[in-house]
């Protein structure tokens, strides 16, 4: 199980990436611009109910604040996708 803090340009290369990979669930997206956050949270639904023969998925939780995500005990890594100066805080 996967968790993504921040949802920019390249996260969305790795969200992508992920979704392919049959033994990976992201289960949860965090950002703090509340675009970015909605689209990366649709993108990873999207992606799991085309998986799932084109039904729908509402099984990614999306976060404004990461230390929300951080808190779940139910994710297993995450993938921190924040600008330089940031990744020290939340990892």
């Amino acid at each position: 199980t996967l968790g993504f803090i921040g949802m920019g340009k390249q996260a969305g290369g790795h969200v992508g990436r992920f979704l392919g990979m049959p033994d990976v669930q992201i289960l949860a997206v965090s950002d703090v611009e509340p675009t970015r956050l909605a689209d990366a949270k649709q993108k990873v639904e999207k992606g799991y109910a085309k998986q799932t023969g084109g039904g729908s998925y509402s099984g990614c939780a999306a976060y404004a604040d990461f230390r929300e995500l951080l808190a779940r005990e139910d994710i297993d890594a995450v993938v921190i996708s924040t600008p330089d100066h940031w990744h020290a805080i939340p990892s």
